[in-house]
C-alpha cells in the first residue's frame, strides 16, 4: 500500500510540473518528458527512420528544403528546438515528424506540390505538430493508458515502445493525431509559412491537389500517404479559411513556381534501384541483381522488408519475397531453421536448381487465424544472399493457387551486369503540351506506365481536363 502511495505520488508531481499551457495552442497539456528528453527521443528516432527509409541522395534538394524548414522554425515558438528537415528516400506520398523538431519529407510528395510556397505549407504543418508538441501529448497519453507509470516506473526507459510492438520511430511516422491537432498544425503552418514570406494560400493548393489524388488512387500500402493520415482535405479546405484570411496580412505572397521546379527535375519517382523496382509484374533488384516475375494482374507492394503480392483485395492468396536471415548454411538448413521459427510443419520438400541457382522447395503447413493455410516456399541461393520465395492460402484454395504460385518460384533468375546497369528508375522531366495532346497521350509517350489520371493531378489539373498546348507540364518518364 505504501508503495502505491508513493507511486500515485510521483505521477502526480509530473502532472503538476508537465502541465503547463502551451503558447502555440493556447492549450493546457499534461506532458509527462521534459523538452531535454523530448530531444533525445528525437534523435533516437531520427536514427531509426533513416536507417528504415533512407536519406535521399540529393544534397542541392536536401539543402534546399533544410533551407525553407529553418526559415519556418525561425517563425515557430521553439526557434531553440535542434531543428533538421530531411527529404528520405520513400516513393509515398507523405510528411511527419518526430518529437524535438525532426521534419521529414518524402521524394513521393515533391512532385506533386505546385512551386516552393507550396512545399512551405507541408514543412509548417509539420512544423506546427512539433511546436503543439501533439505526438509527446499522445505519447504521454499512451504511457497513461498502458500504465507505463506503474511500479516502478520511473525507472523504466522512457521510450519503450508505447503499444509493445515496433519501434518507436514507426509510430510516430505512422501517428494519425485527432481532426482538432490537424487543424490546429493546420493553421499554425499557415501562419508560419506567411511569416517567412510565402503565399499563405498555397496550403489550399496543397489539400485539393492531395485530396484528389487520394480519391483517384487510395491509399498505398507500406508507407501511408498523406492524406490517409489526415483528416478529408475538403474539410480541412474550409477550416483554414481564417488562418488564410489572418496570415495574409502578414504579408507574404512568394510561390518560387521556377526554382521549385529547378530543384525537382530529375527527381527519382516511384521505385529506386536501391529498393528494388515493380515493372508490371515483375520485381527487379538492379543492385542485388535478381528477377522475380508474380502471376499477371496481382497487386504488388514493394515494402520496407517484404515484397508482397496479392492476387485480390481480400488477400486471401498472397505470395511474398524476403531476405532469410540464414546466409551461411545451404538453402536446405536455412529452410528448416526459418520455416521452424515461423511455426511452420514441413509435408515435403527437395533440394534442386532454380535457374541454374541452389534451391530448396517445400510444402508446409500452419494454422493463421483457425484456419488450416499450406505455404508453397523456395529458398534460394544467389550471390552472397538467401531469398525466400513463397505463396500463402487455405488448404481448400491451395490446389488452384499452387500452379501460379509455382510458376513464380520457377521464374527467379539472377541478371547479368549488363542488365543490371540497363535498369534505370523513372525520373521527373518537363514537356511542353502540344495542341492536341492528352493525359493519356503524354502518359503513353513517356513510356513509364504512369496513369493518365494522375499525371493531370501532378500537374494541377483535373483528368477530365486536357492539357492547354503551351503548357510545361511535368512527366515521368524512363525506368
Amino acid at each position: 500500500m505504501k508503495r502505491l502511495v508513493l507511486v500515485l505520488g510521483l505521477t502526480c508531481g509530473l502532472a503538476a510540473v508537465s502541465c503547463a499551457t502551451n503558447p502555440a495552442t493556447g492549450r493546457r497539456q499534461l506532458i509527462l518528458m521534459s523538452e531535454q528528453e523530448e530531444i533525445a527521443l528525437g534523435k533516437q528516432s531520427d536514427a531509426d527512420i533513416r536507417k528504415q527509409m533512407g536519406v535521399y541522395e540529393d544534397r542541392e534538394l536536401q539543402q534546399y528544403v533544410d533551407r525553407i524548414g529553418m526559415r519556418l522554425a525561425r517563425q515557430s515558438y521553439r526557434p531553440e528546438l535542434p531543428w533538421t528537415f530531411t527529404v528520405v528516400d520513400e516513393p509515398a506520398v507523405n510528411a511527419f515528424a518526430l518529437p524535438g523538431g525532426f521534419i521529414y519529407v518524402t521524394r513521393g510528395i515533391l512532385p506533386f506540390l505546385r512551386n516552393e510556397a507550396e512545399l512551405a505549407g507541408v514543412l509548417g504543418h509539420e512544423v506546427g505538430h512539433v511546436d503543439a508538441r501533439h505526438s509527446v501529448d499522445q505519447y504521454s497519453k499512451q504511457l497513461l493508458t498502458q500504465g507505463a507509470l506503474a511500479g516502478a516506473s520511473v525507472f523504466l526507459p522512457r521510450w519503450q515502445s508505447a503499444l509493445g510492438a515496433g519501434s518507436v520511430a514507426a509510430q510516430f511516422a505512422f501517428l494519425k493525431f485527432g481532426r482538432d491537432a490537424e487543424l490546429e498544425a493546420d493553421r499554425l503552418g499557415v501562419g508560419y509559412a506567411s511569416g517567412g514570406g510565402w503565399a499563405p494560400r498555397a496550403m489550399e493548393g496543397v489539400l485539393g491537389t492531395l485530396g484528389r489524388l487520394d480519391a483517384a488512387q487510395g491509399s498505398r500500402r507500406g508507407v501511408p500517404n498523406w492524406a490517409m493520415t489526415h483528416p478529408p482535405a475538403e474539410d480541412r479546405v474550409v477550416k483554414i479559411q481564417d488562418a488564410v484570411t489572418a496570415a495574409s496580412a502578414k504579408g507574404g505572397t512568394a510561390t518560387n513556381p521556377a526554382e521549385y521546379e529547378r530543384v525537382i527535375d530529375r527527381i527519382v519517382y516511384g521505385d529506386s534501384r536501391e529498393k528494388g523496382m515493380v515493372r508490371g509484374s515483375e520485381f527487379v533488384h538492379p543492385v542485388l541483381r535478381f528477377s522475380l516475375r508474380f502471376p499477371d494482374g496481382w497487386e504488388i507492394v514493394n515494402g520496407a522488408d517484404q515484397v508482397s503480392a496479392t492476387e485480390s483485395e481480400q488477400g486471401n492468396v498472397m505470395m511474398l519475397l524476403e531476405l532469410s536471415p540464414d546466409k551461411s548454411g545451404s538453402p536446405e538448413q536455412a529452410a528448416r531453421a526459418d520455416m521452424s521459427q515461423a511455426g511452420l510443419r514441413e509435408l515435403d520438400g527437395r533440394s534442386g536448381r532454380i535457374n541454374g541457382l541452389d534451391a530448396y522447395v517445400a510444402t508446409y503447413e500452419g494454422v493463421v487465424q483457425q484456419t488450416r493455410v499450406l505455404f508453397r516456399a523456395a529458398h534460394i541461393r544467389s550471390g552472397q544472399q538467401m531469398y525466400i520465395v513463397g505463396g500463402l492460402t487455405s488448404a481448400t484454395e491451395f490446389p488452384r493457387a499452387d500452379r501460379l504460385f509455382s510458376a513464380a518460384i520457377q521464374s527467379f533468375r539472377q541478371l547479368t551486369v549488363q542488365e543490371a546497369d540497363r535498369i534505370q528508375p523513372s525520373r521527373i522531366t518537363f514537356y511542353t503540351a502540344r495542341s492536341g495532346d492528352s493525359w493519356e497521350s503524354i502518359a503513353k509517350q513517356a513510356g513509364s506506365g504512369m496513369r493518365p489520371n494522375t499525371l493531370a493531378i501532378m500537374n494541377g489539373s483535373d483528368p477530365g481536363t486536357p492539357p492547354r498546348a503551351g503548357a510545361r507540364l511535368r512527366v515521368v518518364a524512363g525506368g
